[in-house]
């Protein structure tokens, strides 16, 4: 299971893949929110939680995707 097909990843580093997706968005959601609550900032932290976790997740997953892409 720990290496990919000739056809493709499997489904474990597919699960792998949509949890650091996930892990990444909610992350930065949830300290956003952390720092928005701390600060009494309205939503400013929590949309660059957001944005930070969406490209934080996009730069990983990006990496992982290019290592089923070399063979």
């Amino acid at each position: 299971m720990s290496g990919a097909s000739p056809d493709g990843p499997g489904l474990w580093q597919l699960v792998t893949l949509g949890s650091t997706l996930l892990g990444f968005v909610v992350g930065g959601l949830v300290i956003g929110l952390l720092i928005d609550n701390w600060t009494h900032a309205g939503p400013v932290f929590l949309m660059i939680g957001l944005g930070v976790g969406i490209v934080g997740g996009l730069l990983t997953a990006g990496l992982q995707i290019r290592r089923f892409l070399k063979g």
